[in-house]
């Protein structure tokens, strides 16, 4: 009985983690005017569950989220600027493609397509990769593709489950509001977190083997 009203306990906790973070990241959202607040927010939601993955469960959430929104508030939103551009010539030219009559052109649809796909799997890793590392944003966006060209059952896995919640929320708007960003972020770093824990172990195994063929 007793580890049954620990394990309760335990999930309602998460359960309040996950919503408290996931207001406070639609709340400084509309504190940015969304536009300007989305991106640091974002970057601030991912720093708060990145220390929960370490461990770091006793942090101070809305400090850490303040402090962090402040922080990576330029930033973010130069980051915001990069991905609205990508974003809207991408879009443009699968626009042009599907409009042409040119079946030369034609052709280009599927390469366009591909792009594009590439191009939202990278954002998987880059909020991820910008809380875990101290890079600016071009090593960040660089790190990203590299780590999800290198990891694809990872990648795939992310592609799934973020698929999977995002047609939960679909079906359930009502938890849009507690669950929707807190519960994808935390799939994106805890999956990343195990992408890095790996690149970090071949790294250290790949240094060690250098080392002994030196010797």
């Amino acid at each position: 009985m007793k580890g049954f009203v620990n394990g309760f306990y335990s999930i309602s906790e998460w359960i309040m983690r996950f919503a408290y973070v996931n207001i406070l990241w639609i709340s400084f959202t509309l504190l940015g005017l969304i536009v300007f607040g989305f991106f640091p927010a974002t970057i601030a939601m991912f720093t708060v569950i990145r220390k929960w993955l370490l461990k770091q469960t006793d942090t101070p959430v809305f400090k850490t989220f303040w402090m962090t929104y402040k922080k990576e508030f330029v930033k973010g939103n130069l980051l915001g600027l990069i991905i609205g551009i990508i974003g809207f010539l991408l879009y443009s030219n699968i626009r042009i493609v599907e409009a042409t009559t040119v079946p030369a052109f034609k052709l280009l649809y599927i390469p366009n397509v591909i792009v594009i796909l590439i191009f939202i799997l990278t954002l998987f890793y880059l909020f991820p990769v910008l809380v875990h590392f101290d890079v600016r944003l071009r090593e960040a966006i660089k790190n990203s593709f590299i780590l999800m060209t290198l990891n694809p059952i990872s990648t795939f896995i992310m592609a799934t489950l973020t698929g999977f919640l995002c047609f939960i929320f679909l079906k359930i708007p009502g938890v849009i509001l507690f669950f929707s960003g807190s519960l994808i972020a935390y799939l994106l770093m805890w999956q990343s977190n195990y992408v890095f824990v790996k690149v970090n172990k071949a790294a250290i195994h790949t240094v060690k083997g250098t080392r002994t063929e030196a010797l």
